[in-house]
């Protein structure tokens, strides 16, 4: 299930893994163009790839609405 958040320019989320509130991710809406969104991300200890190139077992292909 995915969740769905809407955030403004500047506005951000915090993600954390289970247990581990010293180890934040932010992630950051910077900018908006048509057809385009500018994230930011912040935190050590991630490795972070686009889900068109990554090759997890995550399905790259799945269209969210």
């Amino acid at each position: 299930m995915t969740l769905r958040l809407t955030r403004k320019v500047q506005q951000g989320i915090v993600v954390n893994p289970k247990g581990q509130k010293d180890k934040p991710l932010v992630i950051r809406v910077l900018d908006l163009v048509p057809n385009t969104v500018g994230l930011g991300f912040d935190g050590d200890h991630y490795e972070i790839a686009r889900s068109e190139i990554y090759k997890g077992g995550i399905d790259t292909n799945e269209k969210y609405d």
